[in-house]
């Protein structure tokens, strides 16, 4: 993500409005590597999911997911994609920090390349810890400090940016599973593409 201006509907779906699909149509590859399968009955959370490359993707997986975007047209591409694939997804057009997203929902959370500025760094991760269920699993990829020398996506202002020491932070109420830095290739559609330094991030709701 760029830094948006205030009117962050508007922005994105200045962005999303063109017949490709700006990041892609396949998942996040960390998402790829480490996402379970589903186990009858569960559900996944893909809070800014964009086009809906990762919710469409964690559907193929069996979850019941809820995928949210602040964009009309990234999100009626997110239904495409799902009819496209043959899965179902519950996909929503809302502001999320304006949504009154229910406690202990999910048993998985998907976070992709989603940067704000604090404190809405802050809120957005707290809201993300809340949703999901004891046991309930969240898998998140962000751009490291690192990527202010790198030209293949993300904001160029550094208090957006993440650290493992932050995540930490922000995720203190979690177990964490994996927590590293990468320094790897991205292909993720136009937006997404070259050399990247990222964070990774697994951790898991205490309390099952």
């Amino acid at each position: 993500m760029s830094e948006a201006p205030p009117n962050q509907a508007e922005f994105w779906n200045e962005r999303y409005d063109r017949p490709d699909y700006l990041f892609g149509t396949e998942p996040n590859d960390f998402l790829r590597a480490t996402a379970p399968a589903a186990r009858p009955g569960q559900t996944a959370f893909a809070p800014a999911d964009g086009e809906g490359r990762n919710g469409v993707f964690l559907a193929a997986l069996g979850y019941a997911v809820t995928t949210v975007d602040i964009s009309e047209p990234a999100v009626e591409k997110a239904r495409r994609l799902a009819a496209a694939r043959g899965v179902t997804i519950n996909a929503v057009v809302a502001d999320f920090f304006a949504t009154d997203w229910p406690e202990a929902a999910f048993d998985l959370a998907a976070v992709s390349f989603m940067h704000f500025r604090s404190p809405l760094s802050e809120r957005f991760h707290a809201t993300i810890a809340r949703s999901l269920k004891p046991g309930g699993l969240l898998i998140l990829e962000g751009y490291h400090l690192d990527q202010m020398d790198f030209d293949s996506g993300g904001p160029k202002v550094p208090e957006m940016l993440f650290t493992r020491a932050m995540l930490e932070r922000h995720f203190a109420e979690l177990d964490i599973v994996l927590l590293q830095q990468s320094l790897r290739m991205l292909a993720e559609g136009p937006r997404h593409r070259g050399e990247a330094a990222t964070v990774q991030l697994v951790a898991r709701k205490r309390g099952a």
